[in-house]
């Protein structure tokens, strides 16, 4: 095999390199573009694919960075709304007459929308909270042989009163006697 100094490699000294193998011109041109395809595949796999293996984890990693930075923000602003609400609900509670229960304002809201005749019973309870200091306060009471212009007028006045009371579960059936009056069983909760 015959060596060269690197000093004096140039292009004519490859060219007049000589082979171990007697090959002719066109021999030699194979192996020549066959040796310089494996440099180049070989040169590819050392160092341009795994530039762009990382330069595509790398989109990967932007775009699920991205969907995480966009979940975030929707749970940054969902707690600022629940902060700002409880905040409110907080204000709303304290402002509360002294004394304040369901069971009375129920009864005396019945009184005032006319319907305190029609109702079968009221049954209060309360429930504890956990890592709360207030208590969940629901009154279930039975309507009998009302109208429904009565039943609106009566949840109205309990959905929009300022002392944070709400609805819960309701159920309306006919009434036995007369066919355009209905019976209701309402829960209303607040917090105590």
């Amino acid at each position: 095999m015959i060596t060269l100094p690197i000093k004096n490699l140039s292009f004519k000294s490859i060219k007049s390199l000589s082979l171990p193998f007697n090959l002719q011109k066109r021999e030699k041109i194979i192996v020549g573009i066959a040796g310089a395809l494996l440099f180049i595949f070989i040169l590819a796999h050392v160092f341009i694919y795994p530039v762009l293996n990382h330069r595509d984890s790398l989109k990967r990693q932007i775009v699920s960075r991205s969907l995480a930075l966009q979940e975030m923000q929707q749970l940054k602003t969902e707690y600022v709304t629940l902060t700002r609400n409880a905040h409110s609900n907080e204000v709303q509670l304290k402002s509360r007459p002294q004394g304040f229960t369901l069971f009375s304002f129920l009864d005396t809201l019945a009184g005032q929308s006319g319907i305190k005749q029609n109702i079968d019973y009221m049954k209060p309870s309360t429930s504890n909270l956990k890592n709360s200091s207030y208590s969940l306060s629901m009154v279930e009471l039975k309507i009998n042989a009302l109208t429904m212009e009565q039943l609106v007028s009566f949840m109205h006045g309990v959905e929009t009163s300022p002392n944070l009371i709400w609805i819960k579960r309701i159920s309306i059936d006919r009434g036995e006697k007369e066919n355009d009056l209905i019976n209701s069983v309402l829960q209303v909760e607040t917090f105590q």
